[in-house]
C-alpha cells in the first residue's frame, strides 16, 4: 500500500466522509467486479471499500447539500493557486476531460467529503493537496437521484 494511503487509513478520515446508500452499494458493486483487475489500483480498490464501509450513509434525499455525491461537480483549488472542475464518475462515465473516476486518485479523494474542505492525493505527479472550493452540482440536491 502506497504511503498516502496508509497515512490517509490512520487519521481516522472515515468519520469525516459521508456517501448515499445508493452510491455505497454501487461502489461495492464496481469493486466486486473489478476486484484482481490489472487495470485497477489495488490501493484505490482498498480505498473505496473503506470509504463505502466506514462512511457515514445518507439516503439520497436527505444528504446534506455539501457533500460531494458521485457525479457531482466542484472547483479545486490547488497550492499554486490553479484551479479545475472536475466532476466525480464511474469509470464508464467518463465523457469529458473534467470527468474524473473514482478509481482515479483525484477522483477518489473528493468522493465523502464536503465544500471548503482539503482533500489529499497522490498522482503520477506526487502529493497533491487541494481546496474544495464550491460544490457546483450535486445531483441530490437537484432531486437527481437516478444519477
Amino acid at each position: 500500500m502506497n504511503e498516502y494511503f496508509s497515512n490517509y487509513l490512520c487519521h481516522g478520515t472515515w468519520k469525516n466522509r459521508s456517501i448515499t446508500f445508493l452510491d455505497c452499494s454501487r461502489i461495492l458493486d464496481l469493486i466486486q467486479a473489478d476486484l484482481g483487475s490489472s487495470v485497477v489500483s489495488p490501493d484505490i480498490l482498498h480505498y473505496l471499500y473503506l470509504l463505502a464501509s466506514h462512511s457515514k450513509k445518507y439516503h439520497s434525499n436527505e444528504v446534506p447539500d455539501d457533500i460531494v455525491t458521485m457525479n457531482s461537480e466542484v472547483i479545486l483549488q490547488y497550492e499554486n493557486n490553479q484551479e479545475q472542475t472536475i466532476r466525480i464518475v464511474y469509470p464508464e462515465d467518463i465523457k469529458t476531460p473534467q470527468d474524473k473516476s473514482i478509481y482515479s486518485p483525484v477522483g477518489a479523494a473528493c468522493l465523502g467529503a464536503t465544500e471548503k474542505s482539503f482533500i489529499y492525493y497522490n498522482d503520477e505527479y506526487g502529493y497533491n493537496r487541494a481546496f474544495i472550493e464550491k460544490l457546483v452540482f450535486q445531483p441530490e440536491k437537484e432531486k437527481l437521484f437516478y444519477l
